[in-house]
C-alpha cells in the first residue's frame, strides 16, 4: 500500500505541477501578481506562458527563502522579493532574466 501524500511531491519534479497549481488563486488574490500576468498577456504571451511566468517567480523566490540569500535580505523579505519581480515580469523581464541576472 502506498501511503504518500498526493501534495507532497517526491521528487523536485513532482513540485512543480503543484506550484502552477498555486498560480490561480495568487492571480485571484494578488494585484501585483495579476497586474503582471496581464502585462505578460497583453505583450502576446499566452495565458499559460504567463502562469508558468508566475510559477518560476514563486519557485525563485521560496528558494531565496530557503538559502536566505543576501537579495532576500535586501529586498525586505519574501514579499518584497515577490513585489520586485511581479514588477520586473510587468515591465517585460522573464523570471530568469530577473533571477539569473
Amino acid at each position: 500500500m502506498d501511503d504518500h501524500d498526493p501534495l507532497t511531491p517526491r521528487s523536485p519534479a513532482e513540485a512543480y505541477p503543484l506550484l502552477k497549481g498555486a498560480v490561480g488563486p495568487i492571480l485571484d488574490r494578488n494585484e501585483e501578481a495579476r497586474a503582471a500576468f496581464d502585462a505578460m498577456c497583453e505583450r502576446g504571451l499566452s495565458e499559460e506562458e504567463a502562469r508558468e511566468e508566475i510559477a518560476r517567480v514563486l519557485l525563485a523566490v521560496m528558494f531565496h527563502i530557503g538559502a536566505g540569500s543576501d537579495r532576500l535580505t535586501a529586498a525586505g523579505g519574501g514579499g518584497g522579493l515577490r513585489s520586485e519581480a511581479y514588477r520586473r515580469l510587468g515591465e517585460g523581464e522573464t523570471a530568469r532574466q530577473i533571477f539569473e541576472g
